[in-house]
């Protein structure tokens, strides 16, 4: 293809469509029509000296002392106390076309090497046309080890005789930038994985401090408009990095750091990258959309492959014992009646039967354990497949590539993983148990589910479990799958337990800052309630909000009927296909626009909801649910500017609610029911 590769001299540029990349005086200048960053490049490591938002005219950053990039322990230009010889190699650009993976871009490369360690750098921009957003990523390749302790998150370096090491010497800062004088950060956003042990996934940290985790880093001027920093990493408490802290702030510089790479980890004989680092311009008021936007643009999604209603039956809380043939061909009829897309299966139809094998006993995985169990499955999927076409539902699978061995067997386990796609016709896996201990596991599992789906030209898709374990998270891998976020039970007596107030609250606090259409959000089995374990917690039991209200909470995600449909009461199932036909109705629509929470945080007492809107047609859909102890009226805030004249459809849901559109960007929402939803559209005239 045209673009790729062309070396960017003093002489010879690079312009595609309004990106252009030229380098002067030993200034490299990255710039589209809505920003414009500049570097110096004197001692070859670039150093940040200008960003330019284009469309505001404002400048958001300042010249600083230091390289944008740093690896803990790797002598960096700037350190003057030692001897150094950095030296610039070539610079080129190239035009990366639209895929399953990410949207058309820019991606300009540098390539760097230092003489007396011998190490070299590849530094990476990407930017996209006619959009505000640039992202950085930095490989690193060394002859020599990089000279400091390894000790437990740098517990020596808190010792008195350490004390006067600088931050900067014990940590790999991915990008850093000087804000402008009138930028200051605003708030982080921390986000926590692990979902079996908590329902509080998102931790917002107004005017943080010097050091500080997240992914999410908002600067902002006295007029509100900005910039944000996203760090495409795991969630705070699954990182693997030298440092104690994911940003830190120096005199008003921004160090974003955490590249995912121990120092140990790094090898002459192979080239390690770090996570991407974005930074997003926005004007005031914009924020969220512009977030959204960059995440719609950076992960695409197929919207007749890559959403779904799912049934997953191990929320019935004994799938194991009940796998037979004729078992899953009565669930996979009864999820077809249901009108659900797909039935995955999960743990137990596998020759080794549990993961515990793995997870407990720590066993070495082996292509048999992949097999079928023949003594509950005699026939394997054939019969079963064979049922799922006629019933219009796409079979589906759980697995668990091998965690223990850090997924040097991807190769073997993609081979399994594709045979399955091609005997059956089996594109959605669940992966399980993913523990990302080291860069090497990461790197393994990336290449294996990145394979499967440029090998099966994008119909093989990923289920992420992010429940347990070292997880990739709300960022990381969008482009190979979607996230399954949590189990919750009605029918243990152990865990968290499936509540509807606490599943909203959980979904609506995600869906302020990432597409809830990445998220599969749980239906259990309305009948399977084990009482005594809400009342011993003194909990209310969660059946005080009927069966439709529970279904409502995922219209606006990809529902995941978290239970096992051929044992579901009659009257529990027609209330569940109603919704899911109601979903599937409108689902390609909601999820054409961008989806917002709006109202009051869910605390048990509050109207609160999701909208979704277009703003092309400056239409949308809107969902409120009035819980417990809401008062019947409320006044909400549109997620986005409104003017103009308003029809306001309602489509389901309480018919005595009222919704009115008013002044100053408002919704006027009356519900006469508590524990009720109103789902409704509007329209612009």
């Amino acid at each position: 293809m045209p673009y790729q590769n062309q070396e960017i001299t003093s002489e010879q540029g690079f312009v595609y469509k309004d990106i252009k990349v030229e380098l002067k005086d030993h200034r490299l200048l990255i710039e589209n029509s809505c920003l414009a960053r500049l570097f110096d490049l004197k001692h070859a490591v670039p150093q940040t000296v200008s960003l330019q938002d284009k469309c505001s005219g404002a400048e958001l950053a300042a010249a600083h002392d230091h390289g944008d990039f740093s690896f803990a322990g790797i002598n960096m230009p700037h350190n003057h106390k030692v001897r150094t010889e950095y030296r610039l190699e070539k610079i080129t650009a190239s035009v990366v076309e639209n895929s399953i993976f990410d949207a058309e871009h820019v991606c300009v490369k540098l390539k760097i090497h230092e003489a007396v360690q011998n190490v070299s750098f590849t530094r990476k921009y990407f930017i996209y046309p006619g959009l505000p957003y640039m992202a950085s990523q930095t490989g690193i390749i060394s002859r020599v080890t990089p000279l400091m302790y390894w000790t437990r998150r740098g517990d020596l370096y808190k010792t008195d005789i350490y004390k006067q090491h600088a931050p900067e010497k014990l940590e790999s800062c991915a990008d850093s930038l000087r804000l402008a004088d009138d930028l200051h950060p605003a708030k982080a956003v921390e986000f926590a994985g692990r979902t079996d042990y908590t329902h509080d996934h998102v931790f917002e940290h107004e005017n943080p401090a010097a050091t500080f985790n997240g992914n999410l880093l908002f600067c902002e001027n006295t007029a509100g408009g900005g910039l944000f920093f996203l760090q495409e990493a795991p969630p705070s408490g699954e990182r693997r990095d030298f440092e104690e802290y994911d940003f830190r702030i120096n005199e008003n510089t921004v160090h974003s750091c955490c590249w995912g790479i121990n120092p140990q980890e790094v090898s002459p004989e192979k080239e390690l990258f770090s996570y991407r680092h974005v930074l997003v311009l926005y004007q005031a008021g914009n924020a969220i959309t512009t977030l959204k936007n960059y995440l719609r643009t950076r992960f695409p999604q197929n919207s007749e492959k890559d959403y779904s209603v799912t049934v997953n039956p191990w929320g019935v809380g004994c799938f194991p014992s009940l796998v037979s043939e004729q078992f899953l061909i009565d669930e996979i009829n009864a999820s077809g009646a249901l009108g659900a897309t797909h039935y995955q299966v999960d743990d137990g139809w596998q020759k080794g039967r549990a993961l515990s094998e793995m997870i407990i006993n720590n066993r070495h995985m082996t292509r048999e354990f992949w097999d079928f169990s023949r003594e509950h499955l005699p026939n394997g999927f054939d019969h079963i497949a064979t049922t799922a076409k006629d019933a219009g539902v796409e079979l589906a699978l759980w697995m668990a590539p091998s965690c223990n061995c850090e997924y040097r067997d991807w190769r073997e386990f993609a081979e399994i993983v594709y045979d399955f796609y091609c005997r059956y016709n089996i594109r959605m896996f669940k992966i399980d148990a993913v523990m990302t201990r080291t860069k090497e596991a990461e790197d393994n599992l990336e290449k294996m589910v990145r394979h499967l789906r440029e090998l099966s030209k994008g119909e093989i898709f990923f289920n992420f479990d992010t429940t347990n374990g070292q997880r990739p998270g709300y960022f990381l891998f969008l482009e190979y799958g979607n996230i399954f976020l949590e189990n919750r039970y009605v029918c243990h007596s152990w865990g968290l337990g499936y509540h509807p107030e606490t599943t909203l609250r959980c979904m609506w606090r995600l869906t302020k800052y990432i597409r809830p259409q990445t998220l599969q959000i749980e239906i259990p089995d309305f009948k399977a309630i084990k009482r005594e374990f809400y009342a011993e917690k003194n909990r209310l039991q969660p059946d005080i909000y009927p069966a439709d209200y529970w279904a409502a909470i995922p219209l606006f995600a990809n529902p995941l009927l978290w239970l096992a449909p051929s044992r579901l009461d009659p009257e529990v199932a027609e209330i569940y296909r109603k919704m899911i036909k109601l979903h599937l109705e409108y689902r390609d629509r909601i999820f054409a626009g961008e989806i917002y929470s709006i109202g009051h945080e869910p605390d048990g007492a509050s109207i609160c909801g999701f909208q979704s809107h277009d703003a092309a047609s400056g239409s949308g859909f809107l969902v409120f649910y009035r819980e417990n102890n809401a008062a019947p009226a409320a006044q909400i805030q549109s997620s986005v500017p409104l003017n103009g004249n308003f029809t306001i459809q309602p489509i389901a849901g309480n018919t005595g609610s009222a919704i009115m559109k008013t002044a100053g960007n408002e919704f006027a929402v009356t519900m006469d029911k508590n524990r009720s939803f109103t789902f409704c559209s509007y329209k612009l005239h």
